[in-house]
Formats: C-alpha cells, sequence, structure tokens
C-alpha cells in the first residue's frame, strides 16, 4: 500500500514537471516557409512607400532632436569645465 502511494505521488510529481516545460517551437515545412516569404515580400512591396514617406517626413525633426541633444550634453561638459577651472584657480590664488 505504501509502495502504491509512493508511486501515485511520484506520477503526480512528474506529471506537473512535465506540464511545467515550455512547448518547442513550431517548425515548419520548406513549402510553408516558401507560402509566408512570398506573403511577407508582397506586404512589404505595399508597405516601402508608406515608411518611406513616414522617414522622409520625421527626418528634419529627428536630426534637430539628436543636434539639440548632443548640445545639451556638450553645454553641460564645458559648464563642468569651466567650473573646474574656476575652482582650480581659487585656490591657486588661496595658496
Amino acid at each position: 500500500m505504501v509502495q502504491l502511494k509512493t508511486s501515485a505521488l511520484f506520477a503526480c510529481i512528474a506529471f506537473l514537471a512535465a506540464a511545467c516545460t515550455e512547448d518547442p517551437p513550431p517548425t515548419l515545412l520548406y513549402k510553408d516557409r516558401e507560402i509566408i516569404d512570398s506573403l511577407f515580400k508582397i506586404q512589404v512591396d505595399s508597405l516601402r512607400p508608406r515608411f518611406d514617406s513616414l522617414c522622409n517626413a520625421r527626418f528634419d525633426s529627428a536630426v534637430q532632436y539628436k543636434v539639440d541633444s548632443i548640445m545639451r550634453e556638450r553645454q553641460a561638459e564645458i559648464q563642468k569645465y569651466l567650473e573646474r577651472i574656476k575652482r582650480e584657480i581659487d585656490q591657486a590664488t588661496e595658496n
């Protein structure tokens, strides 16, 4: 009777452990991949002009944003540098 309970408990634990594993990724046959690739190419070709126009519309503002970001960073670096030089000059004049 104890062996039956132990076996049942072991079977339950093994079942639960197997239930927690992930399913393997799906595999596609060559024909399926070929169909998917051709559908993807058709969709990309129809969407490419839209993506290009969106990119062109955003380009100037994106460049300006990046330039402003670089300028803020450089100005902060210059400010830190000037403050450090001022501290060094003040320390030199105190001595």
